[in-house]
């Protein structure tokens, strides 16, 4: 049924993110073929806009999509949904999983639009892209590329833990028992997850044995230890923690379980 389902969700938002990734192309086309003219004045702020067009869209895309999450729940169409005859479990997941497409889809448009503005400025200013990027680049330089590729993988996996956060608590929001609050409840739960999120970074960053060193390297050192070792000097810790890129997945699963019962059991609609 979840096959079936998700299957279901794509074909349901095939067209409206057709329009969307088909307009931002062409956009991004016409962007990067005003950049590359070189017209003076003109060019130059096309690409900021252009590249503040690549940044937003998915969020864009992601705020769209949850949208479309509350509405097939809980709008007028939420008494469709909730007439199949599907578990809560299945029904959370496959939309959840959907929206991960469809930021994961807006998410490579945008990198793509950026390479893309990015080479038309290098054409325009007649150098190579790689000359064009060396000042980026150089942030990395001495990261090992594995480390990099790791590090965007678990942040893109972050991203979508937010994703599962912020839609169960959309979901736990809407229980019965909070439906005198409206809205306001799933706010409240917006707020909530967010304090928690940043409770167990924090804790997850200091106290959990795995970092990344300065030079790029994994490590099973605990930052605070390094941090204390540099209190009262002019030091910097060695090394970065990034447990939060385990706690705060986890944290949304267990969120996601919740919100899976939740649909299942205390769904009620307005």
């Amino acid at each position: 049924m979840f096959t079936k389902l998700l299957a279901y969700e794509i074909r349901s938002r095939f067209r409206a993110d057709a329009r969307s990734f088909g307009a931002f192309i062409v956009t991004i086309a016409v962007a990067s073929g005003i950049v590359a003219a070189g017209l003076p004045g003109v060019s130059g702020s096309t690409a900021v806009l252009a590249y503040a067009l690549c940044a937003l869209t998915p969020v864009a895309c992601a705020i769209a999509a949850m949208a479309d999450y509350w509405k097939t729940l809980y709008g007028q169409r939420g008494y469709f949904t909730m007439s199949l005859p599907i578990s809560g479990k299945v029904i959370f997941w496959a939309k959840n999983t959907r929206i991960m497409i469809e930021c994961l889809l807006a998410l490579a448009l945008a990198v793509g639009g950026i390479i893309a503005v990015a080479s038309a400025s290098a054409w325009s200013d007649g150098i190579s892209l790689a000359e064009y990027t060396a000042g980026p680049r150089s942030l990395v330089a001495g990261i090992p590329t594995s480390t990099v590729v790791l590090m965007i993988a678990v942040q893109v996996i972050l991203s979508m833990s937010w994703i599962v956060q912020a839609c169960a608590a959309m979901t736990i929001g809407s229980e019965g028992r909070f439906n005198h609050l409206g809205f306001g409840a799933p706010i409240i739960g917006f707020v909530l997850v967010y304090v928690i999120d940043q409770m167990l970074s924090m804790v997850a960053t200091f106290f959990i044995p795995l970092s990344v060193t300065t030079d790029g390297h994994f490590s099973t050192e605990i930052m605070w230890t390094s941090v204390r070792a540099t209190m009262g000097t002019d030091g910097q810790p060695s090394v970065i923690g990034i447990g939060s890129y385990i706690l705060v997945p986890l944290f949304a699963l267990i969120l996601g379980a919740w919100a899976s019962r939740s649909i299942e059991k205390h769904t009620s609609l307005r």
